[in-house]
């Protein structure tokens, strides 16, 4: 019995170490097996967190002071918005006082005019806008140069506005409509990169521009090369380091931005938003050309609408300015960099069925109001309105209004509608406002007595 007992104690110890051998691989096994656990329960947490963030941010930039903005025609009739025009603004919108509101306005030298009118550099005020951009230069041989030699003196005379009101800030544009163009020549090495950038600055210092706008239409659209994105990111890169290590005092305040697109597959394909953040002053968001006659799609649809119908899903529930400004800011750019686009111009319908004339009624082609290409600017729109067989409609959830008259069909923005928006850009804290642009506003009083009513209207809202 002993010796049985012994033979068993000895057994038990044997095992004993045996399970001390395995033990810290089960403690490990069972470690590993808990941490997947709970990664898991915190992804699922943190999904549904995000989800609701992104819902309550998303109601809140819609419904922020929604209804404040509403009791500004929520009573009015068509008749009173465009007798409310005639005065550049809004009666009953709350006053205004100076801030830090950006003001930027395009203005379009003659040399660039297919569409837009021809503005003189003298009739331009000098206290409308904190910004004016001046558009276009072009990119040749890799070097910024003015699309005509005439231009130069368009420059001159915008600068010299500056004369009159010190604070203002005139900027240079230079545009390109390819991905294939002079600017992806500039962006492909890092030699170019730096030539260009030093070449610009140069010339826009020299000048007396304060600054340099970049609109390139599109990097890396639609060919998604992505290798064309982190180019333009670092050209970006290449511009604010030459202009934050400049010896030049001048140098050292000269502003940098850009022009940017609106809609999703563009802005998620050409930009690394959150490295632009750091690189640029501010972007101008061209939140507009939303929907515009074309064969693929040939209804009509709102130029510029401010939020989106209850009625829209998918793609279409993005095709408008707060889904836009909103995602500029969720994918990483600070809101008082951004400048929220706001068009003094619309565009032009064809109706099939004159009867047929709300939203997505089926279109041949462009109307005849405007250059007869699909584009009107404020004064196009004001003559078709002052016809008194055009019947005028305000849109309470795109916020904007259309009008019709037999089969003419316009979207556009007015006094109202302008006025909306630049309460969302004040009410939301985004930087400013971009006004695209003064050439197709109404400067030569069609509309009202008061020259450049939309612009005036968005200025005195944000910079009093």
């Amino acid at each position: 019995m002993l010796k049985e007992h012994s033979f068993d104690q000895n057994k038990y110890k044997k095992l004993n170490v045996n399970k001390t051998r395995y033990l810290p691989w089960f403690i490990a096994l069972f470690g590993i097996v808990l941490l997947v656990l709970i990664c898991q329960v915190l992804r699922l947490n943190w999904r549904i967190l995000d989800a609701l963030q992104y819902e309550e941010f998303n109601l809140n930039l819609k419904f922020k002071n929604y209804e404040e903005l509403h009791k500004l025609y929520k009573n009015s009739t068509s008749e009173n918005i465009i007798k409310e025009s005639n005065n550049g603004f809004i009666a009953g919108a709350p006053n205004s006082t100076v801030n830090s509101f950006r003001v930027v306005c395009y203005y379009v030298v003659s040399f660039n005019l297919t569409r837009f009118r021809q503005l003189a550099t003298s009739s331009v005020d000098p206290y409308l806008c904190t910004h004016i951009i001046v558009g276009f230069a072009i990119v040749e041989n890799g070097t910024l140069q003015p699309k005509n030699s005439s231009d130069t003196l368009e420059y001159r005379n915008i600068i010299n506005l500056k004369l009159i009101n010190p604070s203002l800030k005139v900027l240079l544009s230079v545009q390109d409509f390819s991905s294939k163009g002079e600017f992806a020549q500039v962006v492909s090495s890092e030699e170019l990169r730096k030539k260009f950038a030093l070449n610009a600055l140069n010339f826009i210092n020299t000048t007396g521009f304060d600054g340099l706008d970049l609109d390139w239409e599109f990097p890396a659209w639609p060919d998604a090369d992505l290798t064309q994105a982190r180019n333009f990111t670092l050209l970006l890169g290449e511009f604010r380091h030459l202009i934050n290590s400049s010896k030049d005092k001048n140098f050292r305040k000269l502003e940098l931005s850009v022009a940017v697109a609106s809609p999703l597959l563009i802005m998620s394909q050409s930009y690394e938003i959150e490295a632009m953040a750091g690189l640029v002053d501010f972007v101008n968001l061209m939140s507009y050309d939303f929907h515009l006659y074309t064969t693929v799609s040939p209804v009509t649809g709102a130029n510029a609408p401010l939020y989106q119908r209850k009625s829209e899903s998918g793609i279409f529930s993005t095709l408008n300015t707060n889904w836009s400004a909103m995602h500029w800011v969720l994918w990483g750019m600070p809101w008082f960099k951004i400048n929220v686009g706001i068009p003094t111009y619309g565009h032009s319908f064809r109706l099939i069925n004159s009867d047929n004339n709300g939203w997505n009624a089926p279109s041949s082609g462009f109307g005849r109001t405007g250059d007869g290409k699909g584009f009107i600017t404020y004064s196009d729109a004001c003559r078709l309105l002052n016809d008194t067989s055009t019947t005028h409609v305000f849109d309470d959830e795109y916020d904007v209004p259309y009008a019709y008259n037999g089969d003419e069909w316009i979207s556009y923005d007015n006094a109202l509608s302008v006025t909306l928006k630049a309460f969302y850009i004040k009410n939301s804290k985004f930087g400013g406002a971009m006004i695209f642009c003064l050439n197709s506003d109404d400067f030569d009083g069609i509309c009202s007595p008061v020259k450049f009513p939309l612009t005036r209207t968005i200025s005195n809202i944000l910079i009093g």
